[in-house]
């Protein structure tokens, strides 16, 4: 090469006396390695062997008359080396012509690493004697092996004769092969196999003809092939249970043996590819792949006819099989590769499989000569074409464009197939400024970089197949200066488009828009199955989540959860407090599971795993004596289903800690502003009340989505409700609602405020009851079809009250905000100007219609202000039920001068949550200045009875 560029340099004299020097170096060297000459010991030794196995060496290359140019062999049968300036033999390759039996005498190369032998005839101590690494043994007769081998790599091929005992003591120690591989025929091969390791065995490979299986104990091997002699059938099978540090077995058999499912439950197992090669007996009933195994790979070739069941795939699932494998077999009556919807690699060849295609997700895909009929999907245009073969079916309809335009051979033998002349292919090309790349979209764009030439050209990546590639760029000199691009199309007939860059909008963010059980992969720009959702249209929801749980109290016992578990159960467990709590087989369902839980006390985490999936929560124990908040303060009774307190005559409030005042207190006004605030004005001293946030967390506390909900409600209706429940009390009841927009649904929020007029009012929620004295207010809030981010998500709902005052008298005082709970109920305090406002927690609402734990919060506590959260389990449709209680307990004097000041208990916001078929919103309190309370709110409210 240097002699043919000197012309096209202008060099000096200098230059050319170099190029000169260097161009003899090259001449040297390789005159050097064509002249190489083996070590005359060494020669000697191979002339010996050669004579000695009578090889023929007609047609071989010589140096001279009867001597061989062993080192410059053209046909590769001799390599040499140069190893410690000794040219030595490195690989040999000889075929025997006579009958003599070679000795490892003849074998004492110094550093011989491989060697073949065809057709030898071999001493008994060959194999033990001769130190050469690897061994290749083709057809040779190597009637036993009775002394530890020296080779880390021997393949025993096709041995005519191959017998005795076996010692694994005699395999080298450390990653090494040994292999019998019968391809012709088993032959006279009858060996019995003893484990007599004292320790363990690192081996690679290992293939053995086996009349029966042997014990792998301490065995440790990658890849363990099993040829099955005819004296298997009857054989004892218990020694499968020792290969438990064995990762890939393959099973090769003459005669027809049954499945062997047993494989699969052998104990503490790493296998995790099962390969049979053989006839396959036709099983009694369908196959059950057990769950818990780490089988990830199942290849069945030459599985015959007969194993199948009434024309179908005896199999009835694959969990935890990503790959699939077989060929032959006879499945005309398989419907559909459902039971396939865990498999990403699927190959089913030449099984008179007679299905539909469908728009398959498999990353690869091989149906070939079947009778497989449908069309065939445009979304097949995403994928490596190399990863789908659909020949010699009976598919019919237009052949996508991208496939008639760059290549259909992955569907010839399809006769019925439409191939159309190519001409749809368009082109976009925008130009990323930031990212300094160049982005090609469009339609049939080519399957790889091969299908098109650009100029100016750039090295091109596939993004999404026929749809968008990607190149970066450094320099914008790198780009055309007019933005113009010429992309040569080398489809079945050329095709040339011109693209100005710089007209070019920017590609859409996935090539077509995505389902609700999808989501827009950034690093493929596809769309794929989001986490609980499956099938080829990912439209199969196998998401699971809990919306509600049945209690029992401290004994434990049976519980029911219910909510979302799908219809495959794959390794399914659930544990309380880190304690497995054993499923109950036969009440399985895709709503509801039920498990034993043992006994405890108090709020205890729970996990359920399932599909590779997990959902986490918290289960409670029922506690069914209940404790009441400061034990009444001795002025009343406690009720101990509940925890409420009966106060006694004289004493009210959640604790009867209030003594009851007479007349001449200040009364307290309710309004309801039309965009769902309400407030509570007693003298000089406001009260709001009002839901502002619905906030999203992921399992770490994270925000996902924050909505503001004040400010936003719409007045939909306002009536007065006077039935007989209500005991004639012309209770009002004001209806709002809003609509959170999400990507994919809308989420409707509804909230009602009903007003307790002149009569108390019993009512019951989630099995307690609770009473409602006049004067309060009653509020309801439903949450329907919110769109979790995953189904590990939960909501949290929030209040903010406020207080305020422009009391400037005796009265004043600092305002002081405490909270405090007892086993079933939680209370917020908000004291001001000898007034309380007691806020009620039941914690317990309603999930999709069923009774479920919540737990509350103080998500920030400020002067005059708090804000709580009410944390709400996963469910489909949920509705809270808050109730808002104003009393005045304490005496009033009439002025300041006197010795008794007057206090005003207000009782506020018993909360009881029921969540049902919607999700629930988060409630919050906010009390604003009494001038906007008393001023705009009220002409508000009454601007609204006027209406009505």
């Amino acid at each position: 090469m240097l002699i043919f560029l000197i012309p096209n340099f202008r060099v000096d004299k200098m230059v050319k006396i170099y190029i000169f020097i260097l161009i003899l170096i090259f001449i040297s060297l390789n005159s050097g390695v064509s002249s190489l000459s083996l070590d005359p010991t060494e020669e000697q030794l191979l002339n010996g062997l050669i004579s000695a196995m009578g090889v023929n060496m007609i047609g071989f290359p010589t140096i001279s008359p009867g001597v061989y140019d062993f080192c410059n062999d053209t046909q590769y049968y001799f390599k040499c080396m140069n190893i410690s300036n000794k040219i030595v033999l490195y690989n040999a390759i000889l075929t025997q012509t006579n009958l003599v039996i070679v000795s490892a005498n003849n074998f004492s190369f110094s550093n011989l690493n491989y060697l073949d032998l065809t057709n030898c005839y071999l001493s008994s101590d060959f194999l033990s004697s001769v130190k050469t690494p690897t061994i290749n043994l083709n057809e040779c007769n190597v009637i036993s092996i009775e002394s530890p081998i020296e080779q880390t790599h021997l393949i025993i091929s096709n041995p005519p004769s191959f017998q005795g005992e076996f010692k694994f003591s005699y395999l080298n120690k450390y990653d090494s092969y040994f292999e019998i591989l019968p391809y012709k025929t088993f032959g006279e091969i009858s060996v019995t196999y003893v484990n007599d390791l004292q320790s363990d065995l690192y081996i690679d490979i290992l293939s053995l003809v086996s009349n029966s299986i042997p014990s792998f104990t301490n065995v440790n091997v990658k890849e363990l092939s099993l040829f099955l002699t005819d004296s298997y059938v009857n054989s004892n099978k218990s020694n499968y249970s020792t290969m438990t540090k064995v990762e890939e077995l393959k099973l090769f058999n003459n005669l027809t043996i049954d499945f062997p499912l047993f494989i699969f439950y052998i104990q503490n197992s790493i296998i995790t590819t099962l390969q049979i090669g053989g006839m396959l007996n036709e099983p009694s009933e369908m196959i059950e792949i057990p769950q818990n195994n780490n089988i990830t790979t199942l290849l069945i070739d030459y599985s015959s006819p007969y194993f199948s069941l009434n024309g179908s795939i005896p199999f009835t699932s694959f969990p935890n099989i990503q790959t699939f494998y077989i060929s032959g077999g006879n499945y005309s009556n398989e419907k559909d590769l459902s039971k396939f919807q865990n498999v990403s690699s699927l190959t089913i060849t030449n099984s008179n499989l007679r299905i539909k295609l469908q728009k398959y997700n498999f990353q690869y895909l091989d149906l070939s000569s079947n009778k497989i009929s449908g069309t065939v999907d445009q979304s097949y245009c995403t994928r490596d074409p190399s990863n789908l073969l659909l020949k010699n079916n009976n598919l019919s309809g237009i052949l996508p464009s991208c496939f008639s335009c760059y290549g259909d051979s992955n569907f010839l033998g399809n006769d019925n197939l439409v191939r159309e002349e190519c001409t749809s292919i368009s082109v976009n090309i925008y130009v990323d400024k930031v990212n300094k790349k160049l982005i090609m979209w469009g339609n049939d764009i080519g399957f790889n970089t091969h299908d098109f030439i650009m100029d100016p050209p750039f090295s091109w990546k596939v993004v999404v197949p026929s749809y968008r590639f990607e190149a970066n760029y450094f320099f914008n000199s790198e780009l055309p200066k007019n933005g113009m691009f010429i992309i040569n199309f080398l489809a079945k007939k050329n095709i040339i488009k011109k693209v100005n860059a710089t007209l070019s909008s920017p590609p859409p963010s996935c090539y077509r828009d995505c389902t609700i059980g999808e989501y827009c992969d950034s690093a493929t720009l596809t769309c794929l199955c989001a986490a609980g959702w499956s099938g080829d249209d990912c439209s199969i929801n196998t998401n699971i989540y809990v919306t509600s749980i049945d209690s029992v109290d401290e004994k434990g016992g049976d519980i029911t959860l219910y909510g979302w578990f799908s219809n495959t159960h794959y390794k399914l467990n659930v544990t309380i407090d880190n304690k497995d709590c054993p499923v109950i087989q036969n009440t399985i369902t895709n709503v509801s599971i039920q498990c034993t839980v043992s006994a405890g006390t108090g709020k205890k985490s729970i996990l359920i795993q399932q599909n590779n999936l997990s959902w986490s929560g918290f289960f409670t124990y029922e506690i069914n004596v209940k404790s009441c908040l400061n034990n009444c303060s001795k002025n009343g009774d406690c009720i101990t289903s509940t925890g409420e307190c009966n106060c006694r005559s004289g004493f009210k409030g959640f604790d009867c800690s209030i003594v009851s005042g007479g007349n001449g207190l200040p009364s307290t006004n309710t309004t309801i502003d039309n965009n769902g605030t309400t407030i509570i004005n007693n003298q000089k001293t406001s009260y709001q009340i009002l839901i502002t946030k619905l906030i999203e967390f992921d399992v770490e506390k994270n925000i996902i989505q924050e909505y503001t909900l004040d400010n936003k409600w719409i007045v939909s209706e306002t009536n007065t409700d006077s039935n007989e429940n209500n005991n004639n009390n012309n209770n009002i009841v004001y209806q709002f609602s809003q609509t959170l927009v999400q990507s994919l649904t809308n989420c409707t929020i509804s909230y009602t405020v009903e007003e307790i007029k002149e009569k108390s009012k019993q009512y019951s929620f989630a099995g307690y009851n609770l009473t409602l004295d006049s004067g309060s207010v009653k509020i309801s809030v439903s949450i329907y079809n919110y769109q979790y981010g995953s189904s590990l998500n939960n909501l949290q709902l929030q209040f903010q009250s406020s207080v305020a005052s422009d009391s400037n008298d005796c009265n004043k005082q600092d305002t002081d905000i405490q909270n405090s709970n007892n086993d079933l109920l939680n209370y917020i305090t908000i004291k001001k100007d000898s007034k309380i406002m007691q806020a009620r927690f039941l914690n317990r609402i309603l999930s999709d219609g069923r009774s479920s734990i919540i737990t509350s919060e103080v998500v920030s506590k400020l002067t005059d202000s708090v804000t709580i959260g009410l944390n709400l389990p996963y469910c489909t449709n949920c509705l809270i039920d808050p109730d808002f209680s104003v009393l005045i307990v304490s005496s009033f004097k009439g002025s300041c001068g006197e010795n008794e000041r007057p206090a005003y208990l207000i009782p506020v916001i018993v909360v009881s949550g029921v969540i049902g078929v919607a999700l629930v919103v988060g409630l919050s309190y906010y009390i604003y200045k009494k001038k906007f309370v008393e001023n705009q709110l009220s002409k508000k409210l009454k601007k609204i009875e006027n209406q009505h």
